[in-house]
């Protein structure tokens, strides 16, 4: 099974998920030949649709409504206009992650740790949600109230009272499945079949309390995924395969010295694969990470990103929209260098952004 075939042609729209009240649905944007935004309209969903995942090939958005426990597909047309197709439920609890792959949308539903699995049909809508807890009670290690390893004076706390799934999503070989369970502090990793997966091959103990939340898989070395962990700001580079799995090197994502509290959040592939850039909310960074030893990563640098609370990012070509959730904006940042993004002066408002994805 591989992921979805993606259409050669660049992104031309931008689309920004919100939290309710402030954010009323998802914002689009017509991208400009220097990156330049320029807003297309509101499609109003009151149910807080914090990620988005683009089907370039179809022209479909897929929304998980967080506040709403329901995952909704929308059509796109020639404008960026969004029209709602179905609405369904997530197969869970918060969704608050998805990915496309395999013929798939799959979900991480943070409430209740369940990852789902739903079937694209013929004209991108979905059928109903099969779903899983990746991590049942007991059987992934005691709850933690607080990183082991975390910077002096920080209370970043939360999370830990019970399996809440984070992140899904296919290996860039397509044989393997991978989810976080940040609640029980784990990479789970399943062989990915056409069967719904229950019990993991691997569930990959990382430090207690870190909060494993988003991950990237290297883009060329199958088998080695680098996991940022929310509450420690940690990043884990984790080596698996079918005999087993191993953490390898784990590294902060904050500068040296930094003490108090920071809840690490996005993390995502720059171009040319040779860096990651990670998200710090409240330090309210992106951390630069090389990958010139890919099982050391190791953080360059670090670069203000213009706002509060970075929650996420999008890439589209060079250009990198980071969603400031607090201070109610984009920051326009080039990756013509991915070694050393530069703020463009640029800042668009869109009301508490989450997530966005570009079609």
């Amino acid at each position: 099974m591989q992921p979805l075939a993606r259409a050669a042609n660049p992104p031309r729209r931008l689309h920004v998920g919100t939290y309710a009240p402030q954010g009323e649905g998802i914002y689009s944007f017509t991208i400009g030949p220097d990156g330049e935004l320029t807003p297309v309209g509101l499609t109003a969903n009151p149910g807080s649709p914090s990620w988005l995942v683009a089907d370039t090939t179809a022209q479909r958005v897929y929304a998980a409504e967080e506040g709403a426990d329901h995952v909704a597909v929308y059509a796109a047309d020639a404008t960026g206009r969004l029209a709602l197709l179905q609405r369904l439920p997530s197969g869970g609890h918060g969704p608050a992650q998805m990915s496309l792959g395999a013929g798939r949308l799959w979900v991480a539903n943070y409430s209740d740790g369940r990852f789902a699995a739903l079937a694209m049909q013929g004209d991108g809508r979905l059928g109903a949600a099969q779903s899983w807890l990746g991590c049942p009670e007991g059987a992934c290690g005691p709850d933690a109230s607080q990183a082991t390893r975390r910077p002096p004076g920080s209370f970043a706390l939360g999370g830990h009272e019970g399996p809440h799934a984070h992140m899904i999503e296919i290996s860039p070989d397509g044989r393997w499945l991978l989810g976080t369970d940040l609640g029980r502090d784990r990479l789970l990793v399943w062989p990915l079949t056409a069967e719904i997966p229950m019990a993991p091959r691997h569930a990959v103990a990382l430090p207690r309390g870190g909060g494993p939340r988003h991950f990237v898989c290297h883009p060329t070395q199958p088998g080695l995924v680098y996991v940022l962990q929310e509450q420690a700001s940690l990043l884990a580079t984790v080596a698996f395969s079918d005999d087993g799995a191993r953490v390898l090197d784990e590294v902060s994502v904050l500068p040296e010295g930094f003490a108090g509290t920071s809840h690490a959040s996005g993390l995502l592939l720059a171009p040319g694969g040779q860096h990651l850039y990670a998200f710090n909310r409240l330090h309210d960074s992106l951390a630069v990470v090389s990958l010139a030893q890919p099982r050391a990563p190791r953080v360059v640098d670090h670069h203000w990103v213009h706002g509060s609370f970075p929650r996420s990012a999008c890439r589209v070509g060079r250009h990198l929209y980071v969603c400031n959730q607090r201070s109610d904006h984009l920051s326009h940042f080039d990756t013509s260098r991915p070694e050393a993004p530069r703020f463009t002066g640029r800042q668009t408002p869109v009301p508490t952004p989450a997530g966005a994805c570009a079609l």
